[in-house]
């Protein structure tokens, strides 16, 4: 990421009448607190909260998200979250919202749910995958909570286009301590991590109280801009992201562009070459600005020393077809304040986020695999093109239906040199750059084999090599003593693949005795994940088996090197990168 230094006359002479949105107010709340319904203050229960957030703390709104797997415990005989529905109603008032939610935990992370018609648990829906199913059938909006590796941070924020619409919110920082420095370093990493792989989600943070401290623990709030302060306006600025997280309780901040708003997706249909960004900050405890950052996802814009009360025009290059751009401050005092962001995105709903680190070989043909994305409700079409020194080598037209995410195979023949300069262009935009150091051709030795798939791929030589990066084989020519020998001491430090062609001794001497080797043959089957034409019969527990492993020797029941439907699960097997 590149970061850019604005000296401190530029940035005095780029302070602006001061301005916020007139059509809003600003709330500053909490969206995550515990009782006793799961595992809070003891004794405590929903109400207790709701009331000691509106008359002591003084804030404007707090969500209870109690754990839902203590759910299925009743309150007096009561489902417990239609009990904390009634409470939060009741509670309820013209100057505090108070808001039902529940907390879903896994071992993937941990998301808050608000208002949902009803609940689930991790006892119900065990994986994130039958979650997010859930989540988007019932059509509530969602938070991704403290993403920290602690607690998980969602298969690495894996995107899923149609649960993109309800996770709408994610905690940049989240604690209860006095001390107060609730924004960390990894929790904000993975707020830009989320945003890099496609998720629209709007910062805030969470006192996460588990004692009856619900809004004073500390300064930390969630700040929300809405038209009004009632539940149905509280869900919507939810919805549409209108939110930033601080560690000062009392700061006012809000970002635009002259196409969109903190929060909001601009859809164009040409790429704009800039944005002009305009930052209102003012802080009543008169709190100077330190430093103020811009983010984008491959530029960091840093400048320092601002005072309490300022508007800062910033023109910003737009740097990737899916564009975001937030601004993060720390005051003088140490607190940190995190925006929501803007997006500028393609109409055409196809979406490329993140590509796999993939090494890439001189001379070869070289998968090159990544995910294609349709954020939009309906089919979308996608014209491929991916060029290596400007020479075209792969174009491919697709249809992707509603939010679908596909894996795009490809095969890229490389030129025998050092390093290329890979584009990928969709719908003629350009969504991928790089200059890519290329290595020596991976040598595979093939003894009495055919690696029919590999060739073309990969160096094959017919002998044994010690620079080669795996040894195919045959059994039958293991009987020979001086190439058993050699096998063995290669195994040490290198893949080795036996096809089974033969019984004999040397070959039974690699195999664990709770393995049956049969004379017995077959034609035309598939075991474990692999076509065979042919081959021997081997019984693990009394059910065939496609292949034995025992510590660097792959022993395979015939040829699996004959069929490209093999290849990817081979070179799993054979670790060939």
């Amino acid at each position: 990421m590149k970061r850019y230094y604005v000296l401190i006359f530029l940035i005095i002479n780029s302070i602006l009448i001061f301005s916020f949105p007139n059509d809003l107010i600003l709330l500053f709340g909490n969206p995550h607190s515990h009782t006793s319904f799961s595992d809070g203050e003891p004794g405590t229960i929903p109400e207790d909260a709701y009331k000691y957030a509106r008359d002591v703390a003084n804030i404007d709104f707090l969500a209870v998200t109690d754990h839902a797997y203590y759910f299925e415990a009743k309150y007096n005989n009561r489902d417990k979250f239609e009990v904390m529905k009634e409470m939060a109603e009741k509670e309820t008032t013209k100057n505090f919202v108070a808001l039902a939610g529940f907390e879903w935990t896994s071992g993937s992370g941990h998301i808050n749910v608000f208002q949902a018609n009803t609940w689930t648990s991790r006892n119900v829906k065990t994986t994130t995958e039958e979650f997010y199913n859930w989540l988007v059938n019932e059509k509530a909006v969602a938070q991704f909570n403290h993403p920290i590796s602690m607690f998980g941070i969602f298969k690495n924020f894996e995107y899923y286009p149609e649960v993109d619409q309800y996770i709408n919110l994610i905690e940049v920082g989240n604690g209860s301590w006095s001390k107060n420095d609730t924004i960390n370093d990894e929790m904000f990493s993975n707020y830009i991590l989320a945003l890099k792989k496609g998720w629209h989600v709007g910062a805030t943070v969470g006192q996460d109280n588990h004692a009856a401290n619900w809004g004073t623990g500390n300064d930390s709030r969630t700040a929300l801009w809405v038209k009004s302060r009632t539940k149905k306006e509280i869900l919507n600025s939810f919805f549409n992201r209108k939110t930033y997280g601080t560690e000062d309780k009392n700061v006012k901040l809000w970002i635009e562009t002259n196409k969109a708003m903190m929060g909001d997706i601009y859809y164009y249909n040409s790429i704009p070459e800039n944005i002009k960004l305009n930052v209102y900050y003012k802080d009543p405890d008169k709190e100077n600005v330190k430093k103020l950052k811009i983010y984008t996802p491959n530029n960091l814009y840093v400048f320092d020393n601002l005072p309490f009360e300022f508007e800062k025009e910033i023109e910003i290059p737009i740097d990737s077809p899916y564009f975001f751009v937030f601004a993060s401050l720390e005051q003088e005092d140490g607190d940190k304040v995190v925006s929501t962001a803007i997006w500028y995105e393609s109409k055409d709903g196809i979406r490329l986020f993140d590509l796999p680190k993939t090494v890439m070989y001189k001379n070869s043909g070289n998968n090159y695999n990544f995910y294609l994305y349709n954020v939009l409700n309906k089919k979308s079409s996608a014209d491929i093109k991916i060029y290596i020194d400007d020479s075209l080598k792969y174009d491919n037209k697709i249809n992707l239906s509603s939010f679908e995410k596909r894996m795009i195979n490809t095969m890229l023949k490389t030129p025998d040199k050092d390093k290329i300069n890979l584009k990928i262009y969709i719908n003629n935009l350009l969504w991928y750059e790089n200059d890519i150091i290329l290595k020596d051709k991976i040598i595979i030795s093939a003894i009495d084999i055919n690696p029919e798939i590999f060739k073309g791929k990969y160096t094959i030589k017919n002998n044994l090599s010690e620079n080669s990066y795996i040894i195919l084989i045959s059994s039958s020519a293991l009987k020979d003593e001086i190439m058993y020998n050699k096998i063995v001491e290669l195994s040490k430090n290198k893949r080795i693949g036996i096809v089974l062609d033969e019984i004999n001794e040397n070959l039974l001497n690699l195999i664990p005795t709770k393995y049956e080797i049969t004379t017995e043959k077959f034609n035309n089957k598939i075991l474990n994940k692999l076509y065979f034409n042919n081959g021997f019969k081997i019984l693990f527990k009394g059910k065939e088996r496609g292949f034995i492993l025992n510590k660097n020797y792959v022993i395979f029941t015939g040829n699996p090197f004959e069929s490209a439907e093999n290849e990817v699960f081979l070179k799993k097997l054979l670790k060939i990168k």
